[in-house]
């Protein structure tokens, strides 16, 4: 690979990864966001719920935009008008103009987080992409969440909120390096290599990530206030959210190393494990700054982990390449549509009722992956016809 080529997948990786912030360090995030307009649960939900409606709607429009705009123009311009954004959210007075100034905010995210994941996709060695995107987070992601409650106490919320603008100034510095020129259709690498593999296993894999998904924004986005509730600090949740994302290292590095070398279904399940413990954990037992820690940690290693893998099955098991689009969707509308039925149902803090639907939610996952690899290798073991 030639000195511009790698300098295009670096770019490539680090907007899809920034392009993320703000859901990276959504419960900080949050919690500064109540802290200044003092927002009620139910009000948190829709916040989160809308600005992932937003990146959903960015994601669906990023294809048509891709074939008329050059990638340079556009994760320029639009990420300009993600910084102007950011530094509106800081200064908004109510809820209402709070849910239209994310809403906006989410769409252009997404669209610039659609297109560098769609990119990576065109070039050579998609594993390889992709587990750089996943580990750059961590790194990222934590330094921001440990960064923004400290922020907070020493120079006040407004001006914390207002620094997720200069993360969006580096995705404009980065779009630099992208082409001129428009995205033309062609056949995506990954498609080919997906070649022989199984539709319906990949449309397993595919409901699985999404009941997955579904149970993580379950309790994502209300970390702080689960934590608050049991007597803990914010900057004690700022400092054990940042470590905990440390868990993201070995949850992408055993991708990474063993590759499909062990059995992805058996690694999915041991993501799932680690995730229903965590929110087991979040919803009752994490009345120390430590707990909140071990909890926060088996969340991130188990997200990390069966996310890798189930990329990996859907886009190894997708013979006519429709269902690797789907992915960029899914995890933005499982986004998008958790945290509004959380709001719905969950009144005041109903920790009961948040562990019963993440868990309901992971049992599914488990289920629908458990029958991906009973299809996979009832293909494998059927004889081959002369």
């Amino acid at each position: 690979m030639n000195k511009n080529s790698k300098l295009l997948r670096a770019s490539l990786i680090f907007i899809a990864c920034t392009s993320f912030i703000v859901c990276g360090v959504q419960p900080i995030f949050m919690g500064l966001l109540t802290e200044r307009l003092g927002l009620s649960f139910d009000q948190q939900g829709w916040v989160v719920s809308i600005e992932m409606v937003g990146m959903t709607l960015g994601t669906l429009i990023c294809p048509a935009l891709m074939k008329r705009y050059s990638g340079r123009s556009l994760c320029l311009y639009v990420g300009l008008l993600c910084v102007a954004f950011s530094l509106a959210t800081a200064w908004v007075g109510s809820n209402a103009l709070l849910l239209l100034v994310r809403l906006l905010a989410g769409t252009a995210a997404g669209l610039i987080y659609s297109y560098a994941v769609s990119s990576l996709g065109r070039l050579p060695d998609q594993d390889r992409s992709f587990g750089l995107m996943l580990l750059l987070q961590t790194p990222e992601y934590t330094f921001f969440s440990a960064a923004l409650p400290l922020l907070a106490a020493q120079s006040g919320s407004v001006i914390a909120l207002c620094s997720v603008a200069g993360w969006y100034l580096l995705i404009c510095l980065a779009a630099l390096v992208l082409p001129r020129v428009a995205v033309r259709s062609g056949v995506p690498a990954e498609q080919m290599a997906s070649d022989g593999g199984s539709a319906r296993t990949g449309r397993n894999a595919l409901v699985g990530m999404l009941f997955m998904q579904i149970a993580i924004y379950c309790v994502w986005g209300f970390v702080d206030q689960l934590a608050r509730d049991q007597g803990i600090s914010a900057v004690d949740i700022g400092w054990a959210f940042g470590l905990a994302n440390i868990a993201g290292l070995p949850g992408a590095g055993l991708p990474s190393l063993l590759g499909a070398r062990v059995n992805r279904q058996a690694m999915i399940t041991l993501g799932l494990v680690s995730i229903f413990v965590a929110i087991g954990m979040l919803t009752g037992h994490t009345d120390t700054p430590t707990k909140l820690f071990a909890a926060l940690f088996l969340l991130t290693f188990g997200w990390v982990l069966a996310l890798s893998y189930y990329m990996a099955l859907i886009t190894t098991n997708d013979p006519r390449g429709n269902l690797t689009p789907l992915v960029s969707v899914i995890l933005m509308a499982a986004a998008a549509f958790t945290p509004a039925l959380i709001a719905l149902l969950v009144e005041g803090s109903n920790h009961q009722l948040i562990f019963l639907l993440g868990s309901g939610a992971l049992a599914i996952a488990f289920a629908v992956t458990c029958m991906s690899g009973l299809v996979r290798r009832g293909n494998l073991q059927q004889p081959v016809s002369g």
